[in-house]
C-alpha cells in the first residue's frame, strides 16, 4: 500500500505544486498524493498540513500552517509576498 507512510490525523510538511479543476492543492508527500483544501492561492510555498483522509494511493489533507517566508510568483503572474 502506498499510504503506509502516512498516519491520519498526523501533520507534514509538503510544498503544493498545482491546482485541481476543483480548486484544490496538490502536493506530495512521501510520494504519496495529497488534495489540500482551500490551498488553490498557495501554490509554490511549503505549508503544514494535516492528514484528515486515507486512501489506498492518494490522501486529502487541510491546511494547519505556513513555513516557507520567500516570495513567489503565482500562474498569472502576480508576486505573493
Amino acid at each position: 500500500m502506498v499510504t503506509e507512510n502516512l498516519v491520519e490525523g498526523e501533520t507534514y510538511e509538503m510544498r503544493l505544486s498545482a491546482r485541481s479543476p476543483k480548486g484544490e492543492g496538490i502536493g506530495r508527500i512521501n510520494d504519496v498524493v495529497v488534495f489540500v483544501k482551500n490551498a488553490k492561492a498557495r501554490i509554490g510555498k511549503i505549508h503544514k498540513v494535516k492528514i484528515t483522509k486515507l486512501h489506498r494511493t492518494f490522501a486529502y489533507g487541510e491546511l494547519v500552517g505556513f513555513t516557507d517566508n520567500s516570495k513567489y510568483f503565482i500562474g498569472n503572474g502576480s508576486l505573493i509576498v
